[in-house]
């Protein structure tokens, strides 16, 4: 009775283990204001995510675009108006939509995260009965 109940110990863990890297990424959106000091990542670092997004859309601007950059005076500020507007756009965004794109973006890398936890927690719960067994 008891080594049948341990063959439970691989389904718990892969629950846990899903459940917990699922609780993970919601944390990562919620609490979106503080409650007792804790808040989501993204709402709290949405100003530091704006500006790292602004970086990233200049650097991934087409050639045509960069030569702009290599116009005296103007150049640099045409670049540095542009990340300007990227950072604010992502800094309009509600934090429901900047989730929503997120999500969007990544939901099949989030759900591997979800499951990869979910498999390492299984595997877990089978060296738990290799141990208990041996």
């Amino acid at each position: 009775m008891i080594e049948q109940k341990l063959f439970l110990l691989p389904i718990i863990g892969l629950i846990i283990g899903a459940f917990t890297n699922y609780l993970a990424i919601k944390m990562l959106f919620h609490p979106r204001e503080p409650i007792l000091g804790i808040q989501g990542l993204l709402p709290k670092r949405r100003q530091m995510l704006a500006e790292k997004i602004g970086d990233a859309a200049t650097r991934i601007l087409p050639d045509s675009v960069r030569k702009l950059e290599n116009i005296p005076i103007l150049g640099p500020t045409i670049i540095s108006e542009f990340k300007k507007t990227v950072e604010a756009q992502v800094n309009n965004l509600s934090l429901k939509e900047l989730e929503d794109i997120i999500m969007h973006v990544m939901h099949k890398e989030l759900n591997f995260v979800i499951w990869i936890g979910g498999a390492i927690g299984f595997l877990i719960g089978l060296l738990q009965i290799m141990i208990v067994i041996y």
